[in-house]
C-alpha cells in the first residue's frame, strides 16, 4: 500500500502541473521526465485531459520509484476531474497500480497542500494529508483497518509475505523524518518453505527514522501481544514481549544499537550488531541476559524444540546468566553462569539435578576454563551426592580429568572424560571405577528385592556417539560374593523413550545363600555359575536373551530347603506333584543336592526350557545327592515369558509341591 500512495502523491504533483498547463496554454496533453521528491521520484509522466470542460484526465507513469524499488506503470484516471485557479481536485477517480483502486484527491498548486483519500475496499481507507514542498514536504498517512497483505509485493523477495491482517495508525514524513505508529492485528504471514510462519498476530509498532545525508538514524518498539509464530526452529506464542531497538543505516550495513527483547516473567536480553546487506550476513553480534528465569524460558520458549527428546518434559527452577558473541556469522565465545538451578523429568523420573552453581566460558579458539557443583542429582532413581565438575574447554571439546560421584555409600570415580560433536552428533568417552556400593542400600533403593554384599568393579572405556552408548572391553563388578562379568554392551537410544540393551554376561561362584534370601526364594547353599548370551533388553524389558544357570565346580556345602524346592518345582510348570506327600522326606526341611541347573532361551516372549539332563517326562532341574536327597523335574519345555513372570512373583505365595525322586 505504501507503493500507492507514493504513486497518489507523485501522480498528484504531476496532475498539478498538468492543470496549470492546460489552464494557460490550453493544451490538451503534457509529458514531463521526471518528478523528484524526498521519498520518490517519477520518471516519463504523460496526461491527457479531455471532455466537456476538460473534466475527464488520464495520467501515466512509466515508471516509478519508492526507497529504491521501481513499478510502472501507474496510471490515474479521473471522471470529475475540478480545475479553478490554483487547484485541482478530484472527487472519483481510479488508481491502477497493480489493483483498481477508488481515490479522490484535492491539492493546491500554489501552496502545495495536499488531500487524498483510497478506499480499496469499504471497510479499508487510506488517507494522506498535507504539503507538497519539496524537502520541507509534510505529509501524514492515516491507515483506517488496511490490509497488511497489500504490502506483499513491497517486501524483498527473501522475506515471508503476508497473506491476512489489519493495520490501523499514522505514519508522519516531515522533510527527511519519519515517524510511525501502527497497530497491527490478526497478522498470518508464511513462505514457500513452510519453516516460517504466523498467525493471527497482533501488537503495535512505533518507529521513528531520520536521514543525516546517505545514512538513516532511526529507533523502533515493537510490541508482540496476541497470536503464534514459528520460525523454524522456535515456536513462540505472543505473552506481550517488546523488542526495541535503536541504529543506524548506511553504506549498506546496518548497526543495531541499544537492542533489547524484554521477553515477560523471563528477563530481558541486551545487544547490538551490525548486519552487512550486501553479504546477507551478520558482520558483529554480542547479546546479553542477566538472571534470566529458567522455568518460564523453558516454558515459553524451549520445550517446542525439545519434543522427542528426554528433555520434553521437565519441571525447572533457577537463573542463569548467558554472555553471546557472535563474529562473521559464528559463535565466538559464550559465557554461562548458573544460579541455583535444578531440573528434573517430570514425566518419567529418569533423572533430576538440584542446586546447580558454577560459570562455564567457552572461546572458539581458546582454551578455557569453568567449573559447575551440584548439591545433588538422580538417575533412574539412584541418589547422587555433591558432585564438583572441573571444565576444560577448546573449541567443541570439554574435557574432565577427573571427578569422584557418590553414590549411597559408595562412588563412581571417572577419568578422562571427553566430550565433543561431529557430523552425526555429539560424542564422548570416559573410563573409571566403581567403589563398593551396598547392595542391601542399592536394592532397596531401586525398589527390588533386597540382596546382599556390595558392588564394586572397573569401568572400561565408554563411547557415546549416533545416540548409541558402548563400552569397549568387559565390565567387571562384584556381587554376592562373586563376580558379574558384561562384555559388548551397547544401550541405543539411552535417553529416550525405549532403550535397546544389547550385551553379554558371565557370572562365576554367586553364593546362592545370599542369592536366594534376597529374593525370599527359601535357602539354598552353595554356588552358581551363569552366563547370558544375546541379552536385548526394550525399555528396561527383556525381548530376547540365552540363560544358562549351572553349579559351579569345586566341593561347598550343598542343602536345599523344602521351601525352595518347592520354589524350583513352580518354575519348571505345574502337575501332579504329589510324591513327596507320600514320601517321608515330606518331614525333612533340608535335602542335600548334588547338582542345580536351569535353561532358558528367550525369543518371541516364549521361554524355551531346560535343565541340567533329561527326565523320563522332562528335564533334571536339581539333582539329588547326600542323605535326605531330592530332585526335581521340570515338565513344561515352553513357556510364556509373562507367564514365567508372573511364577516368579507367585512362589512365595503359594505353596506349590515338587515332584521327589
Amino acid at each position: 500500500m505504501s507503493r500507492v500512495l507514493s504513486a497518489a502523491v507523485a501522480i498528484a504533483a504531476a496532475a498539478s502541473c498538468a492543470a496549470t498547463f492546460l489552464v494557460h496554454a490550453r493544451e490538451l496533453s503534457l509529458s514531463i521526465d521526471d518528478i523528484v521528491a524526498p521519498a520518490f521520484s517519477a520518471r516519463v509522466v504523460r496526461a491527457t485531459v479531455s471532455g466537456a470542460g476538460w473534466r475527464e484526465l488520464d495520467l501515466q507513469i512509466d515508471r516509478l520509484t519508492v526507497a529504491g524499488r521501481e513499478w510502472g506503470p501507474v496510471k490515474l484516471r479521473c471522471g470529475e476531474l475540478q480545475m479553478s485557479g490554483a487547484r485541482v481536485a478530484c472527487a472519483r477517480g481510479v488508481l491502477e497500480a497493480g489493483d483498481k483502486i477508488p481515490v479522490s484527491f484535492s491539492y493546491s498548486t500554489e501552496r502545495g497542500d495536499l488531500a487524498l483519500e483510497l478506499k480499496p475496499s469499504a471497510d479499508e481507507t487510506w488517507r494522506v494529508s498535507g504539503r507538497v514542498a519539496g524537502p520541507q514536504t509534510s505529509l501524514q498517512i492515516k491507515i483506517d483497518n488496511g490490509r497488511v497483505e497489500r504490502l506483499a509485493t513491497w517486501l524483498p523477495a527473501a522475506v515471508p509475505k503476508p497473506s491476512a491482517g489489519r493495520a490501523s495508525g499514522t505514519i508522519q514524513l516531515t522533510g527527511a523524518d519519519v515517524h510511525a505508529r501502527v497497530q497491527i492485528d490478526g497478522l498470518a504471514f508464511a513462505d514457500a518453505s513452510g519453516l516460517h510462519a504466523g498467525e493471527k498476530l497482533g501488537g503495535t509498532i512505533e518507529a521513528d527514522a531520520a536521514a543525516n545525508g546517505d545514512a538513516w538514524r532511526w529507533a523502533a518498539r515493537i510490541v508482540w501481544r496476541t497470536g503464534e509464530a514459528f520460525w523454524q526452529p522456535l515456536f513462540v506464542s505472543a505473552t506481550g514481549q517488546e523488542l526495541r531497538l535503536e541504529g543506524i543505516t548506511a553504506a549498506g550495513r546496518t548497526e543495531f544499537r541499544k537492542g533489547e527483547l524484554e521477553l515477560p516473567h523471563v528477563g530481558t536480553v541486551a545487544f547490538g550488531g551490525r548486519w552487512n546487506h550486501a553479504a546477507n550476513s551478520l558482520d558483529a553480534f554480542e547479546a546479553r541476559a542477566s538472571r534470566v528465569h529458567l522455568a518460564p524460558l523453558y516454558d515459553q520458549l524451549l520445550k517446542p524444540l525439545l519434543q522427542q527428546t528426554a528433555l520434553t518434559d521437565l519441571r525447572l527452577e533457577g537463573d542463569a546468566t548467558i554472555a553471546l558473541s557472535v563474529a562473521a556469522d559464528a559463535v565466538t565465545a559464550v559465557d554461562l553462569e548458573l544460579h541455583g538451578v535444578s531440573l528434573e523429568d517430570r514425566q518419567q523420573r529418569r533423572f533430576a539435578l538440584y542446586g546447580a552453581t558454577g560459570r562455564v566460558p567457552w572461546r572458539r579458539n581458546e582454551a578455557s576454563a569453568g567449573e559447575i557443583a551440584i548439591e545433588g542429582a538422580e538417575f533412574l532413581k539412584l541418589p547422587i551426592g555433591p558432585v564438583r565438575i572441573p571444565l576444560r574447554m577448546r573449541g567443541a571439546s570439554v574435557a574432565v580429568t577427573s571427578m569422584r560421584v557418590p553414590i549411597l555409600d559408595g562412588a563412581l570415580l571417572l577419568r578422562d572424560f571427553e566430550a565433543g560433536t561431529a557430523e552425526d552428533g555429539w560424542r564422548w568417552r570416559f573410563t573409571g571405577e566403581l567403589e563398593p556400593i551396598s547392595m542391601v542400600r542399592l536394592t532397596q533403593t531401586l525398589g527390588m528385592p533386597v540382596m546382599y554384599g556390595a558392588l564394586s568393579g572397573v569401568i572400561p572405556e565408554v563411547r557415546y556417539s549416533r545416540q548409541t552408548l558402548a563400552m569397549d572391553g568387559t565390565l567387571t563388578v562384584g556381587v554376592f560374593d562373586g563376580t558379574v562379568i558384561a562384555s559388548r554392551v551397547e544401550l541405543i537410544e539411552p535417553f529416550g523413550r525405549a532403550p535397546r540393551l544389547h550385551a553379554e554376561v558371565g557370572m562365576k561362584n554367586l553364593d546362592l545363600e545370599l542369592l536366594t534370601r534376597a529374593f525370599d526364594f527359601g535357602t539354598i547353599t552353595g554356588r552358581i555359575d551363569a552366563r547370558v548370551h544375546g541379552l536385548e533388553l526394550v525399555a528396561w524389558q527383556p525381548v530376547r536373551f540365552d540363560l544358562r544357570v549351572d553349579s559351579s565346580p569345586g566341593r561347598y556345602p550343598r542343602r536345599i530347603s523344602q521351601r525352595a524346592v518347592q520354589n524350583i518345582s513352580a518354575l519348571g510348570g505345574a502337575g501332579a506333584v504329589t510324591a513327596i506327600q507320600r514320601s517321608i522326606l515330606r518331614f525333612f526341611e533340608q535335602f542335600g543336592y548334588a547338582r542345580i541347573g536351569l535353561s532358558c532361551r528367550l525369543n518371541n516372549d516364549v521361554c524355551e526350557m531346560d535343565g541340567i539332563e533329561k527326565a523320563q517326562q522332562g528335564y533334571v532341574i536339581v539333582k539329588g545327592g547326600g542323605i535326605p536327597a531330592i530332585s526335581v523335574i521340570g515338565y513344561n519345555h515352553h513357556v510364556s515369558w509373562r507367564e514365567l513372570v508372573e511364577r516368579l512373583k507367585r512362589i512365595t505365595q503359594e505353596n506349590v509341591k515338587p515332584i521327589v525322586k
